[in-house]
């Protein structure tokens, strides 16, 4: 009995942390269930301090409103993970193959919260269209990104859209938000104005 535990003590310290490059070949090899598992185990991993030599940021507060759309976009790469370290940490594939896997999705599992609560937040700056606005479409004027830099382009008067992916995310979004204000006043005082005659 006493031999089976120090062997399992033995086993435990002994047990090698793979790589990314290698948890990239190996997986595929696995059964579905122990690929659950393994998926399970990785997305409790914490954020790492550091990456090859590199610091991670304690949050994407800082970042540029390009880099935060191309972190958006990498969910659609063949490796979503080595497409984030490589625009947010400028790794290269040699590189990101010889991390720790738990490093990797540690840094996955950051991105992805990081992200999703920018969002969250750009999301919840919603103009208050009348039943008119909706009628005609008004929704279907939402062009995504580009839309996001033209009309920022245009509030600065900035000729080159391609200057505005240099612009912090948070000062954006500052002005997206103040501007949603003003915006959203403006039409609760138009509707004062035209129901306050209807009162005499």
């Amino acid at each position: 009995m006493k031999k089976n535990k120090k062997y399992k003590q033995r086993r435990t310290r002994t047990q090698r942390h793979y790589t990314y490059g290698e948890f990239l070949i190996l997986f595929p090899c696995c059964s579905v269930s122990h690929q659950k598992e393994l998926l399970a185990t990785l997305e409790q991993a914490r954020k790492p301090g550091f990456l090859a030599g590199r610091e991670v940021p304690e949050s994407l507060s800082m970042i540029s409103y390009g880099t935060l759309v191309d972190l958006r976009n990498a969910a659609g790469a063949a490796d979503p993970a080595a497409e984030c370290l490589k625009i947010l940490l400028d790794l290269k594939p040699w590189e990101i193959s010889r991390l720790n896997v738990f490093d990797v999705f540690g840094f996955m599992n950051f991105i992805k919260e990081q992200v999703t609560n920018i969002n969250n937040l750009f999301s919840a700056l919603k103009v208050n269209y009348s039943s008119e606005e909706l009628s005609a479409g008004v929704k279907e004027l939402d062009f995504g990104p580009f839309g996001v830099l033209d009309w920022y382009a245009k509030r600065m008067g900035i000729s080159n859209q391609n200057e505005v992916r240099d612009v912090a995310w948070v000062r954006i979004y500052n002005c997206m938000k103040n501007d949603t204000e003003q915006n959203n006043y403006e039409r609760r005082l138009r509707k004062q104005y035209q129901v306050k005659p209807s009162r005499r």
